[in-house]
């Protein structure tokens, strides 16, 4: 799993910076599961990977990732991150969460993110 990881940190940075999928839709077995934290945004497959990733990034206007802490096993990895950036409606925002990788070298087989969603609400009350 430490090749996928660096694989799947190096994809993550590309959707944050450029908003291109492509990469990270490259390492997505067509039968993978990917979950959000609240469960309603459970996908599979390529094209499920590609309305998640998609969806993520649209939340954002700038958005930067770092990695700050991994546990890699055999066939999964828990990646700690800071996600920093502005949302699409200009607000800044910090907030930071748990990514888990299900795979192998080759393929990702599950993706589960797990993240403060505090960070989105806003002043106002509403979300972001």
């Amino acid at each position: 799993m430490h090749s996928m990881t660096e694989r799947f940190t190096a994809a993550l940075h590309t959707i944050d910076s450029d908003r291109d999928v492509a990469p990270m839709l490259e390492l997505t077995g067509d039968d993978a599961e990917l979950m959000k934290l609240d469960e309603r945004n459970g996908t599979s497959g390529k094209d499920g990977a590609r309305t998640f990733w998609e969806d993520y990034r649209n939340v954002f206007g700038e958005l930067e990732t770092t990695f700050t802490s991994s546990v890699i096993g055999e066939r999964s990895a828990a990646l700690e991150w800071t996600s920093t950036g502005t949302l699409r409606s200009g607000s800044a925002f910090t907030y930071r969460g748990v990514t888990v990788i299900e795979g192998d070298e080759d393929r990702l087989t599950g993706v589960r993110t797990y993240y403060d969603s505090a960070a989105f609400v806003q002043k106002a009350g509403g979300t972001a």
